[in-house]
């Protein structure tokens, strides 16, 4: 045998090859050169794994020994002696609890499950580093010493607004502590500098191509993957831009007839959009839009008010998305859309960027944001720092700028 292929065979000894987890922090591993489970235990407090051969050849029994094993270790590091009111664990559940009752109710269904990952990443999550933690002895430094923890594990430092993400998670915990009066205040967080990138949208032009792009492909009977791009797509891309909806299964793919209401003085649809990103909101549309709208009900003219507006045929909605994105990609790369001019992909998300640059832009500086913002589920936050920041602006923006109103 080659030396290559025995260090080969070394190497191949020692990888595991059976695992299972018992539970959050514990878990047995077999590998070749041993008959024996090892117990792998993750102690919180010294922020470290420790192995133990369990000497047991039997899973079950492995299981229990594993356990023992892990109590041992514990007691004599003398960690997880934190009183569970002050455990910063304990206030994490109540948090899971509280955004899973709301979930797919007041708030969106992903409210919960967010930062439900954010918590259980495995290996250094917030709860691998804070769970056993007295909430008491948190502090700034403590906070910023868990990014730096963080980044050291890595080749590449976490984005910031990666970062930012976990801060935000951590103190939806400590508030509840807080609230609780374990703490008397909620440690400041480390300043985490964040470079906005633009928002992926079209111009007047490419917006207008797109269009010309998509009535072309339509009249070519062009079909993807069995699928023919049909003038539904094109009402899509129609109302979505005129309706500042977001292409989410919350969203735009969620929206049945009965959701709508076509109201006058002025001529608008009123959507009732229940499990936005943001929660519940009523959108408000252009002027347009309800024109588009009736020219989608005469394509389904046999339609219920509890039916999708858009692609009914598919009640898993998921499968209408991956549909739609699939014929939308097609179009962009035929337009050759895909990229814009910094080199960002475009998507369907694109059209609701370029619809609210849009709005801004074309009302001359009369949209009042906060409005725009509540209409499309956003913040004025949101819209300062990728919508407004590089607008220029015009004669007649300056004019609006300096009137008194009638």
């Amino acid at each position: 045998m080659s030396i290559w292929a025995t260090a080969m065979s070394k190497k191949s000894a020692n990888v595991k090859t059976h695992k299972k987890v018992i539970r959050r922090g514990l878990s047995l591993y077999k590998t070749g050169a041993s008959p024996y489970w090892y117990a792998q235990a993750w102690l919180s407090g010294e922020k470290k794994y420790v192995v133990r051969s369990t000497k047991e050849t039997s899973r079950i029994v492995a299981q229990e020994v594993a356990e023992e094993i892990l109590d041992d270790l514990k007691s004599s590091r003398k960690v997880n002696l934190t009183p569970k009111e002050h455990r910063f664990d304990f206030y994490a559940l109540k948090l899971v609890q509280q955004q899973r009752r709301l979930a797919g109710r007041q708030k969106s269904k992903r409210f919960s499950g967010d930062d439900e990952s954010i918590l259980n990443r495995k290996d250094d999550g917030v709860l691998e580093y804070f769970g056993d933690r007295d909430v008491t002895t948190i502090t700034t430094v403590v906070l910023r010493e868990y990014l730096e923890y963080l980044d050291d594990r890595r080749k590449q430092p976490l984005a910031p607004a990666t970062k930012n993400r976990q801060l935000i998670v951590i103190r939806k915990v400590l508030n509840l502590a807080y609230e609780n009066e374990i703490i008397s205040h909620i440690p400041v967080s480390p300043k985490v500098p964040v470079k906005d990138k633009p928002r992926p949208s079209f111009s007047e032009a490419e917006y207008k191509l797109l269009l010309k792009t998509t009535r072309q492909a339509i009249k070519e009977n062009v079909t993807i993957r069995g699928l023919a791009l049909t003038r539904e797509i094109y009402l899509f891309i129609l109302i979505m831009t005129h309706s500042f909806m977001r292409p989410t299964e919350g969203e735009i793919f969620s929206m049945r007839h009965r959701d709508i209401r076509i109201l006058d003085n002025p001529s608008r649809l009123v959507i009732k959009i229940a499990q936005g990103k943001t929660g519940f909101r009523e959108a408000n549309t252009t002027h347009w839009a309800p024109t588009f709208y009736e020219k989608m009900k005469k394509l389904y003219p046999e339609h219920a008010e509890d039916d999708f507006v858009f692609f009914p045929q598919y009640l898993n909605r998921r499968t209408a998305i991956k549909n739609f994105n699939r014929q939308f990609n097609y179009l962009l790369e035929r337009a050759d859309l895909k990229k814009t001019n910094e080199g960002l992909n475009r998507s369907s998300y694109s059209l609701r960027h370029y619809s609210l640059q849009t709005r801004l832009r074309k009302s001359n500086g009369k949209v009042n944001i906060f409005l725009l913002a509540k209409t499309a589920g956003t913040s004025v936050d949101q819209l300062e720092r990728f919508y407004i920041k590089n607008l220029e602006f015009t004669d007649a923006m300056v004019e609006n700028l300096q009137s008194f109103g009638k």
